[in-house]
C-alpha cells in the first residue's frame, strides 16, 4: 500500500526538469495536487513560504532512525486512507508526505508526527478504526524552508536540521527551536526541512 504512495511521487518527480529543490516543489504544486503556499518569498539560501489551513491524516512514532520511522507511520496513514477507517472507503491524500520532529537543546529526538494532507475536497473524512491514527487541522502559518534534491540517510538529517538552525541563528530569524518539518515529495530524496516562523 505505502508503494502507492511511492510510486505515484516517483512518476509525478520524475517529469521534472532538474533545478533548484524549492523552486522544484513549488513548481510541482502549481500543476498537480500538492499542498500548496499561498505565500511564498524564494531566497538564496532558503525561502519564506506561508501555508493555509490544512487537514492532515497523522501518527505518532518513536525510534532512532528518522527515515526508518516515517516509512512506518507511513504504513499505517496508508491503511487509513485505502479504506481501513470507520466508512471503509478510500480517503484520497496527495504530496507531500512528512514529519514533524521535535528538538531539545538542539538536539533531535527520538518521536516524530508523521503527516500526510487530505485533499481539500474531503470535507468531512471518516474516523480512524486505528485509535493511532488521528486526523488533525494545521492551522495557517510560516516556515522558513530549505530544499533538498539527493537521498541522505538519518545522520544527515540530523545535520542538515542543526546546520538549518544556525543559519536562521545567524540571520537573527525568529523560529520555532522546538520542532522542525520534513516535507518528502520523493523517493530519491527531493524534501524539504522548515521550521515555523514566530512573533508575526
Amino acid at each position: 500500500m505505502l508503494r502507492i504512495f511511492l510510486t505515484v511521487s516517483v512518476l509525478f518527480w520524475n517529469q521534472l526538469a532538474a533545478q533548484d529543490p524549492a523552486e522544484e516543489a513549488l513548481d510541482f504544486c502549481q500543476d498537480e495536487d500538492c499542498l500548496k503556499p499561498v505565500e511564498a518569498i524564494l531566497g538564496s539560501n532558503y525561502d519564506v513560504l506561508e501555508f493555509d489551513f490544512r487537514q492532515l491524516v497523522t501518527t505518532d512514532c518513536s525510534g532512532t532512525n528518522a527515515r526508518l520511522v516515517v516509512d512506518d507511520g507511513l504504513i499505517k496513514i496508508a491503511n487509513y486512507s485505502l479504506g481501513e477507517n470507520a466508512a471503509g472507503t478510500v480517503v484520497p491524500v496527495f504530496p507531500p508526505w512528512g514529519a514533524l520532529g521535535y528538538l531539545e537543546n538542539g538536539e533531535v529526538q527520538q518521536k516524530f508526527n508523521v503527516f500526510i494532507p487530505i485533499v481539500p475536497q474531503v470535507i468531512n473524512p471518516p474516523d480512524p478504526t486505528d485509535p493511532t491514527i488521528e486526523i488533525v487541522i494545521r492551522p495557517p502559518t510560516l516556515y522558513f524552508v530549505r530544499g533538498f534534491d539527493n537521498k541522505v540517510d538519518d545522520e544527515q538529517i540530523k545535520v542538515r536540521v542543526t546546520q538549518f538552525m544556525k543559519d536562521l541563528e545567524q540571520d537573527n530569524q525568529p523560529f520555532n527551536r522546538t520542532t522542525f518539518t520534513m516535507a518528502i515529495f520523493s523517493t530519491q530524496g527531493l524534501m524539504e526541512i522548515g521550521f515555523e516562523k514566530i512573533g508575526e
